[in-house]
């Protein structure tokens, strides 16, 4: 028994060892289990559907509708005034009558504006929730009451109108519920960002929640920053080559003309049975491929990866400037509708992605002389067709500029890095001779 009482005291010890040791850790580790079933991710904002289900692209998401309403000064204020900035979003009214909570909700939003009151691209929106009391006067005199620590004007912007136009825009549009037991009850704030696109959405009297605003708005702009500098990047390049034929002519000046390949002129059909032609394509770069919709091979693989294209280009906002193109080597079968379908099952948006079909003596040309691609008729081909597996980039005055293996993740993200930094180029190249 004498001999136990020293090994039992340096157990004793040990353990209060490991104890303290264990101690530091103790905070990081409830940290990482409490925070991993945390509502709020800094890291993903995506956007709504409709329905309000979080969903990864801005196609079909809920978004600011065009609309014409008066601010606080009395002037027009239209959508496309707020691209460009960073909203947080209120609905609300003066009328501290019929709002009794007014004193609270304008604390939660001086929080919120007071971080950003330098940055002029950050800003908070109101829509009154009675135009009848909320005229520009009043709304003027309650902005500029609170808006006096801002750095940069109209950072703050109330607006007003027809209140029957306001009551669609919150509920239809941006799918805000009103109770309508207390209509001027509005307990919750959006952010929309510099596009107009809803990207969270947060009770208004939760601080821990205006803090998360705060937070995603600093998210947003750093990825603003990020395209930016990018694009910036992108400008020091060289630009992308010219491919295909081309002539030389030699007009007796110093410096010769070069006439490089281009495509010519068309009529087709979409998907959607209607026309689409060389001037739908106008100022905008084109992605265009072949294909056909029975294709076992490589065209999956092609429409797969043109698909990941198609939401990254949706989600950096140039569905303006970029048309995707598959033209199909089957006509005869891929009919508009078929078309639909297989565009519908890969979740392709029609303003951006087309795919087209037509007679053989009109897509064959296209396809061989204009892009310079494979297409035809083989009976030893897999489905019936032999095609090329590249995807061409043309630009906006129709020239060949690039030419990737559509089967090939690496070279459509190398395709994809082309196409912006083409955009780029050519829009300081225009902005510079204007």
């Amino acid at each position: 028994m004498q001999m136990s009482e020293p090994t039992s005291g340096r157990r004793s010890d040990w353990k209060r060892f490991l104890l303290v040791a264990a101690l530091p850790g103790l905070p990081l580790l409830l940290l990482l289990l409490l925070g991993k079933g945390m509502r709020h991710e800094f890291g993903n904002l995506e956007y709504f559907s409709p329905s309000g289900d979080r969903i990864t692209t801005p196609i079909n998401a809920r978004r600011l509708p065009e609309f014409n309403l008066i601010d606080q000064h009395g002037q027009n204020v239209t959508r496309d005034d707020l691209f460009g900035n960073f909203w947080l979003v209120s609905f609300m009214t003066t009328d501290t009558f019929t709002t009794p909570h007014l004193a609270t909700m304008t604390r939660q939003l001086l929080w919120a504006n007071w971080r950003y009151r330098d940055e002029p691209d950050v800003g908070l929106l109101c829509f009154t929730l009675d135009a009848n009391h909320d005229t520009p006067d009043r709304l003027q005199s309650y902005v500029k009451q609170n808006e006096r620590y801002n750095r940069f004007p109209d950072k703050w912007k109330f607006l007003t109108g027809d209140q029957s136009v306001i009551n669609r825009l919150i509920s239809d549009d941006l799918g805000v519920p009103r109770d309508s037991t207390d209509r001027f009850n509005m307990a919750t704030l959006l952010l929309v960002d510099d596009r107009g696109y809803v990207r969270q959405k947060y009770l208004a009297s939760s601080e821990h929640e205006i803090g998360d605003a705060v937070e995603d708005i600093a998210l947003l702009k750093k990825r603003k920053l990020e395209a930016q500098k990018a694009n910036r990047e992108r400008l020091e390049r060289p630009p992308l080559p010219y491919l295909g034929p081309r002539d030389v002519l030699h007009s007796g000046s110093d410096t010769p003309d070069t006439l490089y390949h281009s495509i010519p002129k068309f009529a087709l059909t979409d998907q959607n049975n209607r026309e689409y032609s060389h001037r739908n394509t106008e100022g905008k770069v084109l992605l265009v491929d072949a294909f056909f919709t029975t294709c076992p091979t490589i065209c999956p693989v092609i429409s797969s990866q043109l698909a990941r294209v198609h939401d990254r280009i949706a989600i950096d906002g140039l569905g303006d400037k970029v048309a995707i193109i598959s033209h199909t080597v089957d006509p005869n079968r891929d009919t508009p509708e078929r078309l639909r379908q297989y565009a519908d099952r890969i979740g392709a948006d029609p303003e951006l992605w087309t795919f087209l079909t037509g007679p053989e003596e009109d897509l064959y040309p296209l396809l061989q002389e204009g892009y310079l691609l494979t297409a035809l008729a083989s009976d030893t081909a897999a489905g019936g067709f032999f095609h090329s597996d590249q995807i061409l980039i043309i630009d906006q005055d129709k020239h060949i500029r690039g030419t990737y293996d559509g089967t090939k993740t690496s070279e459509v993200d190398q395709m994809l890095e082309d196409v912006y930094q083409l955009i780029a180029q050519t829009e300081t190249l225009k902005t510079s001779t204007q």
